[in-house]
């Protein structure tokens, strides 16, 4: 299996972690401090959900399937957060591929 660190290889990834599928923390790695990272499985695993009530909604509306949510990125100013299935990474943006980080993410998705 494809750990966390591998993420954190990645020039301007700077934290990574996995959830439970009930957004529990499965573990952390990186910069993030302890206190917040069961704060970010929750937030992560939240908008998981979110997305994937909209998929449901898209393909009600469309009447078309093919919305099926893997992941989602949420942009800041500075910072981003890049998540596919449970596996999460928190990224400079000035500083990282987002290809590399989403092929990675893939990766370790898919294992």
């Amino acid at each position: 299996m494809t750990d966390l660190a591998s993420l954190l290889e990645i020039k301007g990834v700077v934290a990574a972690l996995r959830f439970y599928d009930d957004g529990t923390l499965m573990e952390a790695a990186g910069e993030i401090d302890p206190l917040h990272t069961d704060l970010a499985a929750e937030l992560c695993y939240a908008n998981g959900r979110i997305l994937h009530h909209s998929s449901d909604v898209l393909t009600t509306i469309s009447g078309k399937a093919g919305w099926p949510p893997r992941g989602w990125m949420m942009m800041g100013d500075e910072l981003s957060i890049c998540t596919i299935a449970n596996v999460v990474c928190f990224v400079k943006n000035s500083e990282v591929s987002f290809n590399e980080t989403l092929k990675v993410l893939s990766e370790i998705e898919s294992q």
